[in-house]
């Protein structure tokens, strides 16, 4: 059988290991399996409090991963600005 092999965008994988900070999160993403990865992330995006309208293609995916990083980043680290590196 054939081995199928995964890439992930760095926003992604930044992604989650951010979402390993937010232990409220966690619980709310146990409810969904991790094959869904886009249940997953309008339950990130919910948290975050982005607003999601219509379907969206793989890159726009990516955006919003790298959004939601920086949203819960914000979240745990206080209210200030943080610009990305």
């Amino acid at each position: 059988m054939p081995m199928k092999l995964e890439f992930f965008s760095e926003s992604r994988i930044q992604l989650d290991r951010e979402i390993k900070n937010h232990p409220e999160l966690i619980r709310l993403l146990e409810n969904h399996p991790a094959n869904e990865f886009e249940i997953r992330l309008a339950e990130v995006a919910a948290y975050c409090g982005i607003l999601l309208d219509g379907d969206y293609l793989p890159f726009e995916l990516n955006d919003l991963c790298e959004l939601c990083y920086w949203k819960l980043r914000q979240k745990r680290e206080g209210t200030g600005i943080i610009l990305p590196h």
